[in-house]
């Protein structure tokens, strides 16, 4: 008569389902996580392009997504939140096309705003005949030369020099190819903004920024599922 003994073991058993369990569940995980997250950010970053009118690549590369590990299976799709690469924190100028409300001052706004020329509850843009670059903004160097041209130490994106003016007091110094730029004084005919004097040949002024109430945005960007 023949007999067979089948033994089985549980503790290498044990020890198999542990491996997996501690080694193998947690890196798939991670995995799963990163994945999702990466396809969120991309998804945001394609929706970017279809709400706004020609985002720049710093406010798409502001949607930034952080990694899980093993040791913290947690990922998340963010706004980058600091003050990278000189310029406004995209959460800043993202955050209200999100939630809603009103956008904060960029730098250069701060400075007016300081000094007594932007009024509370005011932003500052572009008027007709000022050159815009290809995302539809003032360009860098031709706001360094306005802001030169009255006389504030403004040298990039995110700088918070300011220099010492009585609140109130019109701005009125020399810029570019014998121009001058100024700011009209309260009760001016001129609209409120930046304005530029030309001289010779003929004597013509006209608007760089003006000066006009902050909007209040809806939400344009959806970010977080809808639930």
């Amino acid at each position: 008569m023949l007999a067979a003994t089948l033994t089985f073991g549980l503790t290498e058993f044990d020890k198999a389902t542990l491996d997996i369990e501690h080694k193998q569940l947690p890196y798939a995980t991670m995995l799963a996580l990163n994945d999702t997250a990466f396809g969120a950010r991309k998804a945001i970053a394609q929706q970017m392009v279809k709400v706004f009118d020609r985002p720049t690549p710093y406010a798409r590369r502001g949607v930034v997504y952080e990694r899980a590990t093993k040791a913290n299976l947690e990922s998340r799709v963010v706004l980058h939140g600091s003050n990278w690469g000189g310029g406004l924190p995209p959460a800043l100028f993202l955050g209200p096309q999100i939630e809603g409300g009103k956008r904060s001052h960029k730098a250069f706004e701060k400075q007016l705003h300081a000094l007594g020329l932007l009024p509370d509850g005011h932003v500052a843009v572009p008027a007709e005949r000022t050159k815009l670059d290809r995302y539809g903004n003032i360009g860098q160097g031709q706001l360094n030369r306005m802001m030169s041209g009255l006389k504030i130490d403004y040298r990039s994106a995110g700088s918070n020099r300011v220099a010492s003016t009585k609140k109130g007091k019109a701005r009125r110094a020399r810029g570019s190819r014998g121009g001058f730029y100024f700011v009209p004084k309260e009760g001016s005919h001129l609209a409120p903004g930046v304005w530029l004097e030309l001289g010779f040949p003929m004597r013509a002024i006209y608007p760089v920024l003006l000066f006009v109430k902050s909007p209040t945005y809806q939400v344009r960007l959806q970010f977080a599922p809808v639930i």
